[in-house]
């Protein structure tokens, strides 16, 4: 089924580590999601929630190490041996306006990337973002550097161009889009989204209620 695939992030699957996730053969997985609790009774279901498949070989080297039951985020860490250490982050973000909205998500997303960049390892985030970003920049122009730092000589110096123009096809932005676009500013992470093969324009991932839309992000480190 994930022929030729090492991870596959799934999201708003409702599903909870004690039921049976479907077997996929060469494939280990974790899962986590939230608990509410259905009226004045004492019974619960489970919605929103992350699931990750692994490939097997993956086993002795990773572990979870954090997760959000109520955010539905799972963090894996990933070791080799061999310097640096992968860190995959895979997030449900409830949309803006719902009971189980977090204000504080991306606050502790930053926290977060800011504890494994000290570790020396490298970021992949993942997931459903429920937010809009359209292709506003999520790095820090040299320019508006060396204005924050009143160093204006610097920006006579040619700087190399690394970092390739964003697409998206979705042209609407949100309270949470900025957010993101800040962490990834305040982190150095880049959104691959739409600046990478396979996905240079950025194609829809949601096709909800007669309409399309960008909520579904891959980011990393740089390095990646």
């Amino acid at each position: 089924m994930f022929q030729g695939v090492d991870f596959v992030l799934l999201t708003k699957t409702w599903h909870f580590p004690s039921q049976h996730l479907p077997h996929v053969e060469g494939f280990d997985s974790l899962a986590v999601a939230r608990t509410m609790q259905l009226g004045n009774t004492k019974a619960t279901k489970h919605n929103g929630g992350v699931t990750t498949y692994f490939c097997n070989h993956f086993r002795p080297n990773l572990s979870q190490w954090k997760e959000g039951s109520q955010n539905s985020y799972l963090w894996l860490w990933v070791s080799k041996g061999v310097a640096p250490d992968f860190f995959i982050y895979v997030v449900y973000v409830a949309p803006i306006g719902s009971k189980h909205e977090n204000e504080s998500l991306f606050q502790n997303l930053i926290a977060d990337i800011t504890e494994v960049q000290t570790l020396g390892g490298i970021v992949l985030l993942g997931g459903d973002f429920n937010v809009h970003t359209t292709t506003l920049p999520n790095t820090i122009e040299t320019s508006d550097l060396c204005e924050l730092l009143q160093t204006p000589e610097l920006a006579e110096t040619k700087q190399p161009s690394v970092v390739a123009t964003r697409q998206n096809y979705d042209a609407s932005v949100c309270g949470w889009g900025h957010e993101l676009l800040d962490l990834c500013c305040d982190t150095g992470l880049l959104i691959l989204n739409g600046r990478t093969f396979g996905d240079q324009l950025e194609e829809f991932t949601c096709l909800a209620n007669g309409g399309r839309s960008i909520v579904d992000y891959i980011i990393s480190s740089p390095a990646v």
